[in-house]
């Protein structure tokens, strides 16, 4: 097995290709399907993975932790055979290699914008990126990559837009910086976070608002989301499904499935074929033909 790349950041959204040698193909048969095992020290990650090719699959990265490198295993799983069909699945590891999970520049942004909330002057180092004429297609990816890294971030307990003690001076805020720049992807996630309304309403040294300022750059779509916000007619979508330390989540451009599992200290890690019996389910649900009434 020969994984590309060999690391990825930690927030994932890093499309992975797992290329297979000659013995770790087989004949195709019915219902057989490939996973990929990313075992960390304190979550392990299982996703689903699809042909691209005849010796080639795809599939995307999950989104970790922390910095670490991790052992992937690629696993092979096929019905279960009657009248006994105990296990449902029959899951076997084909190969395995390790793989770094690194923090790159979108998550020490990430970081910093986090810690800058409610300090006074926090953001006058992020106000220099408006000396700077960044291109249209750089900003959409720094929204992109940016958003993924919040999303990702362990925020610490009781963290507010505003800081531990809402203000209601003037000041700049992260969903002014979002304004700013246009980054639509950055400010959904800013305004499912607490501290939102009040950060909507505030005026910066200038006099402006969040709404204000993306309509003074021709941000329109942002300026429409931030004006629905302020007009409680706005309401964000929260697309994981998870349960205690559970984590399911699907790429419909990939159609791939990740089930993401903590694990408490000193407690072992689930086992392959269990994840297997878990996940396996919902990607063949996925993968059903809609069927007309």
């Amino acid at each position: 097995m020969k994984l590309n790349p060999h690391q990825a950041p930690l927030y994932g959204k890093v499309v992975i290709t797992v290329q297979l040698c000659d013995e770790e193909q087989t004949e195709d048969e019915e219902g057989e399907e490939y996973f990929l095992l990313f075992s960390g020290s304190s979550q392990s990650h299982l996703t689903s993975a699809l042909w691209s090719g005849h010796d080639t699959l795809r599939t995307l990265c999950p989104a970790h932790d922390c910095c670490e490198a991790v052992q992937v295993t690629l696993c092979r799983a096929r019905p279960g055979h009657p009248p006994a069909c105990d296990p449902p699945v029959s899951v076997v590891a084909v190969a395995e290699q390790r793989f770094n999970f690194v923090q790159d520049l979108a998550f020490d942004m990430a970081q910093f914008l986090v810690s800058t909330a409610g300090r006074p002057d926090g953001l006058e180092g992020a106000l220099l990126l408006d000396e700077c004429q960044i291109p249209l297609e750089e900003c959409e990816r720094l929204d992109e990559s940016l958003s993924l890294a919040l999303r990702h971030l362990d925020l610490p307990d009781g963290w507010n837009l505003l800081g531990t003690h809402l203000r209601n001076k003037p000041q700049e805020t992260l969903v002014h910086f979002a304004a700013r720049r246009g980054l639509k992807r950055v400010a959904v996630w800013l305004l499912l976070q607490p501290g939102a309304p009040e950060a909507l309403r505030l005026t910066n040294r200038q006099g402006a608002t969040p709404a204000s300022i993306a309509q003074q750059r021709s941000h329109r779509d942002l300026h429409s989301l931030l004006t629905k916000a302020e007009t409680k007619t706005y309401r964000g979508k929260v697309h994981p499904s998870s349960t205690g330390s559970r984590v399911v989540c699907n790429l419909p451009r990939l159609n791939t499935h990740t089930l993401t599992v903590g694990t408490a200290p000193g407690t072992a890690p689930p086992t392959l074929q269990r994840l297997v019996e878990e996940l396996r389910p919902l990607v063949r649900v996925s993968c059903e033909p809609l069927v007309a009434p």
